[in-house]
């Protein structure tokens, strides 16, 4: 099992990987305000390989990736349910 903190610097990895955040002023990660959709569904697939959960169709769309902590939350209750 990951614990909050794993999970987070394991998504802020993925965004990274797929070009999904950037550095702001204060050089804190931050997510891009436009996710293409390749973005979008790589991100899905290396989160679904990596927590080894499935992510439902109805999260598959922009505005679920607003907040990194929502997606954190939402991994954490995906692993819980598939135990």
């Amino acid at each position: 099992m990951f614990s909050r903190q794993e999970i987070r610097d394991k998504i802020y990895e993925l965004l990274d990987e797929v070009g999904a955040v950037e550095i702001d002023g204060d050089g804190n990660k931050v997510l891009i305000s436009d996710m293409d959709s390749i973005q979008l569904i790589s991100l899905v697939v290396e989160i679904e390989e990596c927590f080894g959960i499935e992510i439902p169709d109805e999260y598959l769309v922009t505005e679920f990736f607003e907040s990194v902590e929502h997606v954190i939350d939402t991994v954490q209750q995906l692993m819980n349910e598939q135990k």
